[in-house]
């Protein structure tokens, strides 16, 4: 017997030693198919509604969800910022307390002013009136609303995703300019000249 042969001889006989124990559980876990249809069954299920319904009248509990800018592709930190929201509020709902939790989404400012520039070659063509800019802004926030609401939906967090609140909904504006005025005619709100750090190219 040559010593490749008694080599692979051994390595049979200590294969058999391992003692693994048997699952119906398969070795690979195929979560690219197994993923979309699980979330397709909560939804369908309306799973976040079974919650909501099953806690009704409970103590409530409220987390206010800071909304991540719709600029751009959900990130590590956008998306560890909503999973640790996902399980406050899973964990204060298995606690027995009423937790809804409605995602938002910041609309504005110049982050997607500056990326919706930049697709149109860095500035705002001259024939271009600032409406139609606004509304271009408007369009790209929506598209990456709904695109960062299916990576979030990915990640497991239940929430009240079709409904969320998005800082250019009329309401939501209408509230700001109501607070705005409550600080302004308590005096809180002046104007002076002050040192402001934008970038000059952002104007």
């Amino acid at each position: 017997m040559s010593n490749e042969e008694a080599l692979k001889a051994a390595k049979q006989r200590y294969k058999e030693t391992v003692q693994l124990p048997q699952t119906d559980f398969p070795m690979k876990a195929g979560l690219s198919e197994k993923e979309p249809a699980l979330q397709k069954k909560w939804d369908d299920d309306n799973l976040y509604g079974q919650i909501r319904t099953a806690r009704k009248g409970a103590e409530p509990w409220v987390l206010h969800d800071g909304p991540p800018y719709a600029n751009g592709d959900a990130h590590t930190g956008t998306g560890m910022n909503k999973i640790l929201k996902d399980m406050v509020v899973k964990f204060r709902t298995m606690q027995g307390f009423d937790v809804p939790y409605v995602p938002g989404w910041d609309c504005h400012g110049l982050p997607i002013e500056h990326n919706v520039l930049k697709e149109l070659g860095g500035k705002k063509p001259d024939d271009m009136t600032n409406v139609k800019l606004r509304e271009m802004c408007l369009d790209y926030a929506n598209g990456f609303v709904d695109k960062q609401r299916g990576q979030f939906k990915s990640t497991g967090t239940l929430a009240r995703w079709e409904k969320p609140y998005l800082t250019t909904n009329p309401v939501y504006e209408s509230n700001v300019l109501r607070v705005f005025r409550d600080l302004f005619t308590r005096g809180y709100i002046t104007r002076a000249k002050r040192p402001v750090h934008w970038s000059w190219a952002a104007q």
